[in-house]
């Protein structure tokens, strides 16, 4: 169990990496356009990996069905909203609504699968939760002005969009833990779920609608940001996670992933040299009280 949960919380550092490294593409050149070129290149990574180490001989006809429902939904669905979001209301904001699939899994976890999770776990989950939400409300001043904060579009969408990416998100999960638990490759999951993601969204490229457009010209500064974006996101996150989910339980997996907004905090405090509001320390430390809570038990 230890190492599933530390698994989940590696899963988190990368996906801040990658959120600090998209929010400036995305805004370049489209939410739509950058995701479609991301996952494109990340299946064809994870099939590279796949092929190599025979991981698809584990997933049995049974699985596709739902590996599939879980990729379009958790990923398709789900990461296209997630980087709407991100867009719009920045990587701080948007990191927090996508917490929600924390107790969004929890509570799918406990009435779809019918998993049973001892009082202090529950007790783990929600004091995470509580401290992420503090740790970014209270993370920022209004004198900072930096990028990262901008908001481009609506608010309210902006809003929307998270918590819709992080209900996918925690879908997708749930849909996926029973095929883990019997024997299917994490990675090999992670490669069907991504490419089903990728054709369809390359689908897009063909409706003729400015939304499905590149803003502008994909440089090769551009296109190597787009594959390290993928690499640490999808590639290396994504399979963490899912390496986690196999071996731990889903609510406490998604829980300590979910704990990426506080890690992004602290980036964002090294590289804009502005230092957090207290607020912003008081929720770390409550986050890592619920974690301990999850760790010892």
């Amino acid at each position: 169990m230890l190492t599933a949960y530390t698994l989940a919380l590696a899963a988190a550092f990368s996906w801040s990496l990658a959120s600090l490294i998209s929010v400036d593409i995305t805004r370049i050149i489209g939410e739509i356009s950058f995701n479609r070129i991301r996952l494109i290149v990340v299946t064809i990574m994870l099939l590279i990996f796949t092929i190599l180490n025979d991981g698809f001989t584990s997933i049995e006809n049974e699985f596709l069905f739902p590996i599939i429902i879980s990729g379009f939904i958790g990923i398709f669905l789900g990461d296209t909203l997630l980087f709407s979001a991100l867009k719009t209301i920045g990587p701080r904001r948007n990191n927090i609504l996508f917490s929600l699939a924390a107790p969004f899994t929890v509570f799918l976890n406990i009435f779809v699968l019918s998993q049973k999770m001892q009082i202090i776990e529950i007790i783990g989950c929600l004091v995470v939760f509580i401290g992420v939400i503090i740790a970014i409300a209270y993370g920022s001043s209004k004198d900072n002005l930096h990028r990262w904060e901008k908001i481009e579009g609506s608010i309210k969408i902006g809003i929307f969009f998270g918590i819709l990416a992080a209900l996918c998100q925690a879908i997708g999960i749930v849909i996926m833990k029973p095929i883990l638990d019997n024997g299917a490759d994490p990675i090999a999951s992670a490669t069907i779920r991504t490419a089903i993601s990728a054709f369809a969204l390359g689908l897009t490229y063909f409706f003729p609608h400015k939304i499905f457009e590149n803003k502008t010209k994909i440089s090769l500064n551009l296109f190597l940001k787009i594959i390290l974006s993928g690499f640490l996101g999808m590639a290396l996150g994504m399979s963490l996670l899912l390496i986690a989910l196999k071996k731990g339980d889903a609510g406490i997996v998604v829980t300590l992933s979910s704990t990426s907004p506080i890690m992004i905090l602290f980036m964002i405090w090294i590289l804009t040299k502005k230092v957090p509001k207290i607020g912003a320390w008081i929720g770390s430390f409550i986050a890592i009280i619920g974690a301990s809570f999850i760790f010892l038990n």
